[in-house]
């Protein structure tokens, strides 16, 4: 085993997990959310913001789920009218 220091400040999973029976985030869109959060990290904050298209956090039925690391918050309810707000958050996070 070995271990490995992340080099960014802040890590954003995105649930994109897909059930065929019953609720999930990936059906309500976070298949886009995630690829639009990844884009704009990787070529505004390469070093400091890492977007990771995660399995279920366990948060289905609260729609698309977001956890913020180090922070350890849940953005629930995510819809891609919220990645403005998202990225402003993140932005001045890290000011």
């Amino acid at each position: 085993m070995k271990k490995e220091k992340l080099s960014t400040k802040k890590e954003i999973f995105v649930c994109n997990f897909k059930r065929e029976d019953g609720e999930n985030c990936f059906d309500r869109g976070a298949k886009e959310i995630t690829d639009n959060l990844k884009s704009w990290a990787k070529e505004h904050y390469k070093n400091d913001i890492k977007v990771i298209r995660s399995g279920c956090l366990g948060k289905c039925s609260q729609g698309v789920a977001v956890l913020s690391y180090p922070e350890k918050h849940f953005l629930l309810e995510v819809t891609t009218q919220d990645i403005p707000e998202i990225k402003k958050g993140l932005k001045e996070a890290l000011e």
